[in-house]
């Protein structure tokens, strides 16, 4: 039986988890494969964790520029970072990998790749670690370590990126970029009248909602859907503020178990242009408004699924309700225009293809 240990993260937004779940579930299906996922941040004690992971969703719901700063600060200060951080998690990771074993290790979060490489140096131990990149375009030094066994890239931009980086391009390869089975193959749903808009953020409900759902609800006809993920004071205010005065055409969600039945019924997504929702999105062929992005990580983003044809961008929530009109003016054709594109750029089940590589790639490495 070959062993392989995911390392994720659950708290610094959504999309680490997501992959790591999209590839557990098409692993499941070889027999031979145990996988055990663990959140890394898990491996430092309680108050590292919390300062470390916790504090996530309210640094990205901060003002100004509070999130580029603290990104910034990350990549400038990484040397100490992945020193302090591979000292937090050097006893819990050990223990753990005496007690599991693997034969390879995949993470599919940067601060997980130095600093496991780090502990696994100083003890001795040859574990190939893999890394999968969560990002589109935007791709940090974090995934650069020479000593990575491979370098998996969900996007051809995140490929170039990496391959311009790196010592050795043959350690990379372009994967697609794995979606959770349920965002696979949903059946439509039945017919509404009117335009159904959802507007989401992450899973932090970061960005400046607020101001969306007020202009939707004010210059468009559109029933509005709000997914506040975990920001319950959000979903509050929101509550507060539109629910008795547009009452029957808001609905105030918070962290949707099934979002991806909420997302098929919509007409139109209006959200943040985070990778991982993106790529639902386009899995599930709803067409998307981009109205904002992380500094960092999701910089370029609109550009690149604008470029696809994936999305549209609105550069101010004071837009939106003329890029909703414009989507379904002349009969809807750049509707239907985004969900051909959508259909071209992601035609296969990415998670599944990646999982068949995964094979092949611990095969070797069996003890």
């Amino acid at each position: 039986m070959r062993k392989l240990l995911i390392i994720t993260s659950m708290y610094t937004g959504h999309g680490h988890k997501s992959i790591a779940d999209a590839l557990a579930e098409r692993l499941s299906a070889y027999d031979d494969i145990e996988i055990k996922i663990i959140d890394g941040f898990s491996l430092m004690n309680r108050f590292e964790q919390y300062m470390a992971e916790y504090t996530y969703g309210p640094i990205t719901r901060m003002p100004g520029k509070a999130w580029e700063w603290n990104f910034l600060a990350g990549l400038t200060f990484r040397k100490p970072v992945v020193s302090v951080v591979a000292a937090m998690i050097r006893a819990k990771l050990l223990a753990l990998l005496d007690s599991f074993r693997p034969d390879a290790i995949l993470s599919a979060h940067p601060i997980f790749l130095a600093t496991v490489l780090d502990v696994l140096d100083d003890a001795g131990l040859n574990i190939p670690l893999i890394a999968h990149e969560v990002d589109l375009i935007d791709i940090t030094e974090y995934w650069y370590d020479p000593r990575i066994y491979r370098v998996l890239a969900p996007s051809r931009e995140s490929y170039e990126c990496t391959v311009a980086h790196v010592k050795d391009p043959s350690r990379v390869i372009e994967v697609g970029f794995p979606v959770r089975s349920r965002f696979m193959n949903v059946p439509a749903p039945a017919p509404h009248e009117g335009i159904v808009v959802t507007v989401m953020s992450g899973s932090e409900g970061s960005g400046i909602i607020r101001a969306v759902v007020r202009v939707l609800l004010k210059r468009t006809d559109a029933h509005v859907n709000v997914v506040c993920g975990r920001n319950k004071k959000l979903r509050k205010k929101l509550k507060k503020a539109f629910a008795e005065h547009y009452h029957g055409r808001l609905s105030v969600m918070g962290f949707v178990e099934d979002i991806q039945n909420v997302m098929v019924a919509s007409d139109v997504l209006v959200m943040r242009a985070s990778p991982n929702a993106a790529m639902e999105a386009v899995a599930l062929n709803v067409p998307m408004i981009l109205f904002g992005q992380l500094a960092g990580q999701e910089q370029h983003n609109p550009d690149l699924l604008q470029a696809h044809g994936l999305a549209k961008y609105c550069s101010a929530p004071e837009a939106l309700p003329d890029c909703v009109r414009a989507l379904f003016a002349d009969d809807g054709a750049e509707i239907r225009a985004m969900r051909a594109a959508q259909r071209a750029y992601a035609p296969a089940d990415c998670a599944a293809e990646t999982a068949k590589l995964l094979d092949s790639l611990i095969k070797p490495l069996e003890k």
